[in-house]
């Protein structure tokens, strides 16, 4: 492994340890780190000015975790350790500075490193429509070099499970369970994280045999199907949770979303409705009962919901986009393309803007924008958090530049 820091490099960990004893959290993580580099070493990092901007003051508003027991550093210059998971993502990073043939770990290398991790800074980067492969060509073509970098998240490694495991759990004593549960369940929310759905779930099981009504472990076995968008599964998971935590939106809302996906939008819509009235000020229910409304023809009640959105969060997103989509399929095609495209201001990486705009191309007969909007909206994993409508509308779009 090659973990030869540039001195940009070097300079991005020294403002992360500062920024750490000033917060008193004594300790670094990747996020620290990402801060250090797009706030201390603005060049030669392949993103645009104005983005980085908006990276910086995102994670500076960041909630910073408090880490109890953390040990205080001390001496004129106090070591600050660096967390397991900024660890496993510079080893990570160091696979990217060997596939691209360098010397040294460049701040590049961590961008990478991070956006291969399913964390809440890759979700920010989307947003700005940077995502692995755009940052991957965008890097390829400043260097003017050709070279394979496949995609690739941090290792694990995970417990060693005996095939008597079984048979060895039934002699556990209390403190035993305990531990084999918090272990399992750690190494489970770490594989999610790096894309390894299956030995989740594994694990996920582990911890169920043992204790049944492990709530984390209940959700985090939903959250593997619904990567997978197969809600038949994901739903009792989800449905376990909510009977310990009826009160609980985030909960309502994925069981809502896995009734919507079954196709049961009514049922759908009285739950996302018991949520707002749990929690009345949300943009993000509001967008989904919305969603629920166009499933249901209630276009006008959609709009309403929208609007609401707008009203208490003026960067929701997804409520411009699809309240643009009712627009278009009410015959309103340029008020329509303008609520899209802001929507698409706000968020850069959202996959249905670009999906609504292909079919308003289509509307309009424009096949070549319709194909560039499509092939878009299948860069940002339209097919992972929707479906498959977009790879059947290319079909359908290669089928006919055949025949014609």
């Amino acid at each position: 492994m090659l973990l030869t820091s540039s001195y940009e490099l070097k300079t991005a960990f020294a403002y992360a340890r500062t920024f750490s004893l000033e917060r008193q959290l004594f300790y670094i993580d990747s996020q620290m780190i990402l801060l250090g580099i797009l706030d201390s070493y603005a060049s030669d990092i392949a993103i645009d000015a104005a983005d980085r901007e908006k990276l910086v003051q995102w994670l500076h508003a960041l909630d910073w975790e408090q880490r109890p027991g953390m040990p205080i550093p001390t001496g004129n210059r106090p070591k600050v350790p660096i967390m397991t998971e900024a660890e496993r993502m510079l080893e990570n990073a160091a696979y990217y500075q060997k596939k691209l043939g360098d010397e040294q770990l460049h701040p590049q290398h961590i961008i990478l490193s991070l956006l291969s991790i399913e964390n809440r800074c890759q979700y920010k980067f989307q947003s700005l429509g940077i995502i692995f492969h755009s940052y991957l060509e965008q890097i390829l073509a400043l260097r003017n070099l050709q070279a394979n970098v496949p995609f690739r998240s941090p290792r694990v490694k995970t417990s060693h499970i005996s095939f008597f495991h079984p048979l060895i759990r039934l002699f556990y004593g209390p403190q035993q369970k305990k531990a084999a549960i918090e272990r399992y369940f750690g190494e489970a929310q770490a594989l999610l994280q790096y894309n390894d759905i299956h030995r989740c779930r594994a694990l996920c099981h582990l911890v169920l045999q043992m204790q049944p009504d492990h709530v984390n472990a209940l959700w985090l076995s939903g959250v593997t199907w619904r990567v997978e968008r197969n809600f038949q599964k994901a739903l009792p998971f989800y449905e376990k949770v909510h009977k310990k935590h009826p009160q609980h939106t985030g909960v309502l809302a994925e069981v809502a979303h896995c009734y919507s996906e079954l196709g049961n939008h009514a049922w759908a819509q009285r739950l996302y409705s018991h949520a707002l009235s749990l929690n009345p000020g949300s943009s993000e229910l509001l967008n989904s009962l919305g969603f629920e409304c166009i499933k249901l023809e209630l276009y006008v009640e959609a709009i309403s919901y929208f609007d609401q959105a707008i009203a208490y969060d003026e960067e929701c997103a997804y409520a411009y986009n699809n309240k643009g989509y009712v627009l278009m399929h009410l015959g309103f095609p340029v008020a329509a393309r303008e609520l899209i495209l802001k929507s698409l201001q706000l968020n850069k990486g959202n996959a249905y803007a670009y999906r609504n705009l292909a079919l308003l191309a289509l509307k309009e007969q424009d096949e070549d924008t319709a194909r560039e909007m499509l092939l878009k909206a299948q860069r940002f994993h339209f097919k992972r958090n929707y479906g498959n409508e977009v790879e059947e509308l290319l079909r359908r779009l290669d089928k006919q530049k055949a025949t014609s």
